[in-house]
């Protein structure tokens, strides 16, 4: 069985959002996790990419939904199926349409885009109608996630789900990905989308737009361009409004966990959740370190990445939980810095995940 952190410790060098935010993709390890990849086929003419882990397999089947631009081969997306594989369980990586593989019609995935996963689900259950199914969205695939759960309430056919990262609001985090050294993580994003965008030229509604893309220089203008006219918003600020998921929160049905680091430069710490407010549910859990899908953490053998033994314990129950070895101040101070919006939260060297309310 793979190691389970069962304290997230910290090294000093790490307890920086940024070298946080960074680390994992500077990591030169590969995973070695052979997946299945199979292109299916939808209904309205295009397609959609899945790559299965141990697909005939018995047991449950977690279902991964990367971030913006993400794909299978992502540093948290391998680590994940790693973990799931060391543990001989199922998973299903959903590829968004679009993404990084040009798609063959002009829509393709935003946050509010649930079409692909509302099929998956529906594929999986009618093979197998008993097998329990877990979601888990990496930051903007935790959007998708939860509007999904929103939208089908009892009657999603999951069993429970988790969010990596999430961006409580998507016109706050489109905002604080033009300040300062964030980026350069939206124009490693942009570049990508741009990439793709020039690969769809051919059709009519990128051919009258692509023009654009060489001065483009956030993701918002790509949305206001693309995202936007392209799914029926009037512009990328209705976009950002209509598909934030803090709004979605409430209409969640099963067990949900979000694990988010109280340092994530993408995530402004007014646009949190107050956990006391959250139905009984639904967990919010705050690391004082992890930046933005980092969760490095210091273990015997080297680096590891902190949220698959986490969330594998959350979906299976399993009874050693991480963040129960933590003492009662660490979990205090972390509950405090998220109630009082201290954005200074004293760095503790041994800090879990932190419980602040349910």
């Amino acid at each position: 069985m793979a190691e389970h952190a069962s304290v997230f410790y910290v090294p000093w060098w790490l307890r920086f959002s940024h070298v946080q935010t960074v680390v994992p993709h500077l990591d030169r390890r590969r995973q070695d996790v052979v997946t299945e990849h199979i292109r299916h086929e939808l209904a309205d003419g295009d397609f959609v990419d899945v790559y299965w882990l141990n697909r005939t397999r018995p047991g449950p089947l977690f279902i991964l939904l990367p971030g913006m631009q993400g794909t299978q081969d992502s540093t948290y997306v391998r680590s994940m199926l790693s973990e799931l594989s060391l543990r001989g369980l199922r998973a299903a990586v959903l590829c968004h349409r679009g993404g990084a593989v040009p798609n063959r019609r002009a829509p393709f995935y935003h946050a509010g885009f649930t079409d692909h996963l509302a099929w998956l689900v529906r594929f999986v259950r009618e093979q197998e109608p008993h097998t329990p199914l877990y979601g888990v969205g990496f930051s903007l695939g935790g959007s998708m996630l939860i509007r999904y759960l929103a939208e089908t309430g009892h009657a999603s056919h999951l069993s429970a789900a988790a969010a990596v990262s999430l961006t409580f609001s998507l016109g706050s985090t489109a905002r604080r990905a033009c300040e300062g050294i964030n980026q350069l993580y939206q124009l490693r994003v942009l570049n990508s989308y741009k990439r793709v965008a020039r690969l769809k030229a051919h059709l009519p509604e990128f051919a009258s737009r692509v023009g654009t893309l060489n001065g483009m220089r956030s993701i918002q203008a790509f949305d206001e361009v693309f995202t936007a006219p392209l799914h029926g918003f009037k512009d990328a600020e209705d976009y950002y409004e209509r598909c934030s998921s803090q709004q979605f929160l409430p209409g969640i049905e099963v067990p949900f966990l979000v694990l988010n680091a109280e340092d994530d430069p993408l995530v402004a710490r007014d646009t949190l959740p107050d956990a006391r407010a959250l139905r009984e549910h639904v967990r919010l859990e705050l690391t004082p370190h992890g930046g933005h899908l980092g969760f490095m953490y210091q273990r015997s053998s080297g680096l590891g990445y902190y949220p698959p033994a986490r969330l594998i314990s959350f979906f299976l129950q399993e009874p050693s939980e991480a963040h129960e070895s933590l003492s009662q101040d660490v979990v205090g101070h972390a509950l405090l810095a998220l109630e009082a919006g201290d954005a200074r939260g004293r760095a503790d060297e041994h800090a879990g995940a932190a419980r602040p309310a349910q």
